[in-house]
């Protein structure tokens, strides 16, 4: 025994204390002291973390002086080759060097492994609007404290990979000026070199709703005063959802005369024009903040009177905004009498009514469905209506041109009683020269009347010498009709659709295949006719048809299709319509240019008399016209029906219509085609 532990005399063994913490990569510092030699066993160093052990320094006893107290010492540095482990997740955490030799065992204090780093994230703002520059700036430290050096990313919010040099990198970037308004999260994760230490943040951020768009809608482009106008506006986000707001409404005449309003976003507002309101192009223009949006709209004429009776003098005032020139007709008691008017803007005419004494009714009418009836007083001899504006003096003074004609008369008779039968040398009487004057005197007229005009006279009174029935037009000798034209406002002749505001109606999403005619007035007969039936033709898939002016709109509504996949149905209309033009301008000579465009939007629709209204919403309608109009020949489509039809259509060149994306439409895909193909070669492989 003595012998034997004599072998195994050893000296306290002590270690040096490491840090409280350490990152993976970084460098353990071992040192022991009091270290003898013996000649059994090893000198062990173990890392000790948590329920796995791993050995790092491994020397035999005897490699020590056994007389002699001795050091030693090592770095370890935390990584997979200097611990010999392949996953470095076994000595994160709570740890302990232990070292060994022989009996004596010894330890250092409990440190910490870890493969943290500590990430903070801050943005310059807290909102912005869209598109607006957004800076973040991060830090990293590792968890011992030491600045990273190593990378970054970015993800979720915006993507993006940069270098952290002394634990700092700041990064710029931007969001979508469409983008939808919200909170929106940044991840930002950062590393080391050997990807062993990590950590990552959040930072998040609001993006605000900006209004980038005021869309305004009017009733119709032409207004009659005294009818309602309605103006309606919307207010879309930059990611086209409607907003709400006051937008203001100023309606301006050609004689800059103004007329202020504030409508509510997604709402509408009625103005009632005076009746004698200029005619002409008014502008009205709609602002929210910095967005305006104009349009012009067209006051047509009126011609409108009014009616007073005021004892037995009729009033007749123009309150209209045109020269009133009708004729109306004036009922005293069972007679009729009709006056052809012409009467400036403002002015008034004024007529006196007479009849044998006594209470007449009086009805006076326009033919605008608005008479007017009065129980009058009148005195005179016969029933007539006599212009105020062309009595003179004659009518004035009355009683005394009566007498002057009676005593003139007398003297005359008695002239001519006493000189009747005098005869001159010659042998005429007095009379009979003066007939003979008065003959010579018509002669001369007569003869300086221009031939032109001589030929519609006669020699009596009447001005003209046609016959009363050719003079009233009537209806066997004459039509107001040109049998060559076609009346594009007949809404009955191909469809029933008409452009009206819908107060009370229900709001679809519908599609619309326009189409204009720019040459309709040089067409002949039957270039019109064939072009009626190509229309007709394109309606069988439920379109229903507005004709205006030159422009043909066939309106696919839910309402009326009873189905919601209308974009299909529009674009096999345009594309049937392209083709039979094609077709008829191959085979005559009188061609038709034309341009057909399809766009999708929201239309509020209504069945009233089975006929269809609606009002456009937006640009559902516009941009339909503004593609017809964009060039010549072809079939055009608007972004959203693209995108419905996407494996649909075979599209060929690109443009944009007023920041619209349009494709030109060569081909309809054939699914039919394609899923009878399928089902055959499903069946060869059975």
């Amino acid at each position: 025994m003595f012998i034997l532990m004599s072998s195994f005399v050893l000296a306290d063994i002590s270690i040096s204390e490491p840090s409280d913490i350490y990152n993976l990569g970084d460098m353990l510092f071992l040192k022991l002291d009091g270290l003898q030699g013996t000649s059994v066993g090893n000198l062990n160093i173990n890392l000790a973390c948590g329920n796995m052990t791993t050995n790092l320094i491994k020397i035999k006893a005897r490699d020590f002086l056994p007389d002699e107290e001795q050091s030693y010492s090592t770095d370890i540095i935390l990584n997979k080759a200097d611990l010999e482990i392949e996953n470095l997740n076994e000595v994160i955490g709570e740890c302990q060097i232990i070292s060994s030799l022989g009996f004596d065992i010894v330890s250092t204090k409990t440190f910490t492994i870890s493969d943290n780093i500590i990430v903070t994230a801050s943005l310059n703002k807290t909102s912005y609007d869209p598109g607006e520059a957004i800076t973040v700036n991060i830090k990293a430290n590792k968890a011992n404290g030491d600045l990273l050096n190593g990378f970054t990313e970015g993800s979720n919010a915006s993507d993006f990979s940069k270098a952290i040099e002394n634990g700092f990198v700041s990064e710029i970037f931007f969001m979508s000026e469409t983008i939808e308004a919200g909170v929106y999260y940044l991840n930002i994760y950062a590393y080391d070199e050997e990807i062993e230490n990590k950590g990552s943040a959040i930072a998040s951020f609001n993006i605000n709703q900006v209004v980038s768009s005021l869309v305004m809608s009017l009733s119709d482009a032409e207004v009659v005063p005294g009818e309602n106008f309605t103006v309606g506006v919307e207010l879309f986000d930059q990611s086209g959802i409607k907003m709400e707001g006051a937008v203001s409404i100023k309606i301006i005449s050609p004689e800059n005369e103004k007329i202020e309003s504030i409508v509510q976003a997604d709402e509408f507002d009625t103005f009632d024009f005076a009746l004698n309101s200029s005619i002409g192009t008014w502008k009205i223009v709609a602002s929210f903040n910095d967005l305006i949006e104009e349009r012009e709209f067209e006051m047509l004429g009126l011609q409108k009177v009014e009616f007073e009776i005021e004892d037995s003098v009729l009033s007749v005032t123009n309150i209209g905004n045109t020269l009133y020139n009708k004729t109306i007709s004036v009922q005293i008691g069972n007679e009729v009498m009709n006056l052809e008017l012409k009467i400036n803007v403002g002015e008034t005419r004024k007529f006196n009514l007479e009849a044998p004494i006594g209470e007449y009714e009086v009805l006076i009418d326009d033919g605008n469905n608005n008479p007017i009836s009065r129980q009058v007083l009148l005195t005179g001899s016969v029933i007539s209506v006599s212009d105020l504006k062309e009595v003179g003096i004659f009518k004035e003074y009355s009683i005394i041109w009566i007498f002057i004609i009676v005593v003139f008369g007398s003297v005359g008779a008695v002239l001519f009683v006493r000189y009747g039968k005098t005869r001159n040398i010659e042998g005429e009487g007095i009379i009979d020269k003066f007939i003979k004057k008065i003959r010579k005197i018509t002669g001369k007229v007569e003869n300086n009347i221009p031939s032109n005009v001589k030929s519609h006279m006669d020699s009596g009174l009447n001005f003209t010498n046609k016959s009363p029935k050719v003079q009233g037009l009537d209806a066997k000798n004459y039509s107001h009709e040109d049998k060559s034209m076609v009346d594009f406002t007949n809404k009955n002749a191909v469809g029933n659709a008409e452009s009206s505001l819908v107060l009370k109606g229900e709001k679809y999403v519908s599609s619309v295949t326009a189409l204009s005619i720019k040459n309709y007035g040089n067409l002949n007969e039957i270039a019109k006719e064939s072009l009626h039936k190509i229309i007709k033709d394109a309606q069988k898939n439920k379109g229903v048809s507005d004709w205006r002016d030159d422009y043909v709109f066939i309106i696919f509504s839910p309402l009326v299709t009873k189905t919601y996949d209308n974009e299909i149905l529009a674009t096999r209309a345009g594309m049937e319509i392209l083709n039979n033009l094609n077709a008829y301008n191959k085979k005559f000579e009188s061609k038709i240019e034309f341009n057909i465009g399809i766009h999708s939007g929201e239309l509020v629709t209504s069945r009233v008399n089975n006929k269809l209204k609606y009002t456009s919403m937006g640009n559902t309608i516009s941009l339909a016209k503004k593609i017809t109009d964009s060039d010549s020949g072809k079939l055009a489509v608007s972004e959203s029906i693209r995108k419905k039809l996407i494996r649909d259509l075979q599209v060929g060149e690109k443009k944009e219509i007023g920041g619209n994306q349009v494709y030109e439409i060569s081909e309809i895909r054939d699914k039919t085609a394609n899923a009878a193909k399928l089902k055959d070669l499903l069946k060869r492989m059975e």
